[in-house]
């Protein structure tokens, strides 16, 4: 512990497991202060007052795993840039962990999501706007209404450039006067057009797509690629509705005719009505920069887009994390137990690939491996593998799901699956899918195998979906519901990210081929 004086006050700064603990020997304002790690800045955060008592600044969840190393930890307060509190932090450290010295080093800072991505800087700025005008030109040469919006309009009217923690652009497309399905149907249309101009599309709903730009120049192990947020804007029997977060009065003639708006020295299309559009989306205090603000959308409107629209990209962003660091832990034994049960060149599905490993010793033995993943980490581990067909599909998006099936279908022929460490990371949604594909593609020939954690871990955390646990009961009710059966091989305690577990493994059988063998066999 370090004490740290600050005129007539002494304050005492401890890091622990949970969090920072300060003391202060009186009573303290509560602020907004920079939390620096070896010298620089990791994340933003309120301090709460404390009269005499320790107050407490919890990690944030996405630095759960990268708490060792040592190092020095400094509070500083965002106002004056005068430190408030100085400490250690002191771990064990893991053999090929990231630590918080790892991540500075790396120019990750923690965004307003909570997320870890690359630290804003001017270079960052500058793909961004090269990347916003690349898509702005698609966008009006395929036709449709583009706009700056979101943060990035707020950064234009109030400071004439990109406000200095954003890491990304936002677009707003608008679709004039439609009902929540046209939209939907309107989102896919867009997504293949953006696809046919040569861009990577992530879709996060029904409303929400994603253009990515990778850096060719700098790779780095941690760093994130640079984003364009397409926002799907309608009018639905009088109501502005803008996905993820905004729902309220917002006329038509306040959207158009668009204007433009100065960023970075450069105009680009506005809504008609910047300040009233950013009222509606921040609220009055718009025009005055809070340190503070954390944007919290109504719960109201969070369900109705939800139910509209989606939630299609959960998760992504810590499978990215998780895959980036090579916390990814193999069940060999899986691959072993698959082996056993099929032939060289027998067509074989790893759904949940990973980085690949598990699908690459497959492929060794002579299968024909689809290596199949939603994050984008996954996907380039497995690429970089021999014998592997890589391909991305999200088991969240069902209309992604069909595809696949459809597609699947078309090559004819049985195929096999492997679901190793995979159905207890899934929502129930995507579950559903999983078992919907399951269902479509399992014949008496295939083998389809499936391990997961069935007890709940010590260390569970909602925002860690490897610590999420499905009982053999759940499964049963949810695959029964699509024709599925599920017969247990094993269980076993392993090691897995978040702790020893206990793991089933499964048959998976569709319940039509099963009676259908079982009649054949009775003759």
């Amino acid at each position: 512990m370090t004490l740290f004086r600050r005129g007539a006050r002494r304050a005492s700064l401890r890091a622990g497991r949970r969090g920072l603990s300060i003391r202060f020997d009186s009573p303290a304002i509560g602020r907004m202060v920079d939390v620096e790690i070896d010298g620089r800045k990791l994340w933003s955060t309120p301090v709460p007052e404390a009269a005499g008592r320790a107050a407490h600044v919890s990690w944030p969840t996405v630095l759960h795993t990268h708490l060792h190393g040592t190092g020095t930890i400094v509070l500083r307060d965002q106002r004056n840039g005068l430190a408030l509190a100085e400490g250690r932090y002191s771990w064990p450290a893991k053999p090929g962990a990231v630590g918080l010295a790892e991540l500075v080093a790396a120019g990750q800072v923690i965004d307003k999501w909570g997320k870890l991505t690359d630290a804003p800087s001017d270079a960052l700025h500058r793909r961004l706007m090269l990347s916003m005008r690349e898509v702005l030109d698609d966008l009006v040469g395929l036709g449709y209404t583009a706009a700056i919006t979101g943060g990035t309009l707020l950064g234009a009217i109030r400071e004439g450039r990109i406000l200095a923690h954003d890491d990304d652009i936002d677009l707003l497309v608008y679709l004039g006067e439609a009902a929540p399905p046209d939209v939907s149907i309107a989102s896919y249309e867009l997504e293949r057009v953006i696809r046919a101009r040569g861009h990577e599309v992530l879709r996060h709903s029904d409303a929400h797509l994603q253009v990515m730009f990778d850096d060719e120049t700098s790779p780095s192990p941690t760093s994130s690629a640079v984003h364009v947020d397409l926002f799907l804007g309608f009018h639905d029997r009088g109501v502005y509705n803008q996905p993820i977060a905004v729902r309220g009065a917002f006329a038509p003639a306040s959207l158009l005719p668009l204007g433009e708006v100065t960023l970075e020295g450069v105009s680009v299309p506005s809504v008609a009505d910047g300040d009233a559009w950013l009222e509606l989306c921040y609220g009055t205090g718009w025009r005055t920069p809070d340190p503070s603000f954390r944007f919290r959308t109504p719960s109201s409107t969070r369900r109705r887009f939800e139910n509209w629209f989606g939630v299609y990209d959960l998760n992504r962003d810590f499978w990215e994390r998780h895959t980036t660091l090579g916390r990814s832990r193999h069940w060999h034994g899986d691959v072993e137990r698959l082996l056993a049960a099929t032939k060289p060149g027998d067509r074989v599905i790893d759904l949940g690939c990973g980085d690949g490993e598990l699908a690459e010793m497959l492929a060794r033995a002579g299968r024909e491996v689809i290596a199949v993943d939603y994050t984008r980490a996954a996907l380039a581990r497995a690429s970089a593998r021999e014998g592997l067909v890589v391909q991305r599909l999200n088991l969240a998006d069902r209309r992604a799901v069909l595809e696949f099936i459809a597609d699947e279908l078309a090559v004819g022929g049985s195929r096999h699956v492997l679901l190793s460490n995979v159905l207890h990371t899934l929502t129930r949604e995507a579950r559903a899918n999983t078992f919907l594909l399951l269902r479509a593609l399992l014949d008496g020939g295939s083998v389809a195998l499936a391990s997961f954690s069935v007890n709940a871990s010590f260390v569970y955390d909602h925002d860690r979906p490897d610590t999420w646990h499905l009982p053999l009961k759940w499964l049963r009710e949810e695959a029964s519901a699509f024709g599925i059966e599920c017969a247990v091989e094993a269980h076993q305690v392993r090691g897995t990210a978040a702790g020893p577990r206990m793991v089933a493994t499964t048959r998976l059988y569709s319940t039509k081929v099963a009676a259908s063998v079982a009649r054949e066999e009775a003759r």
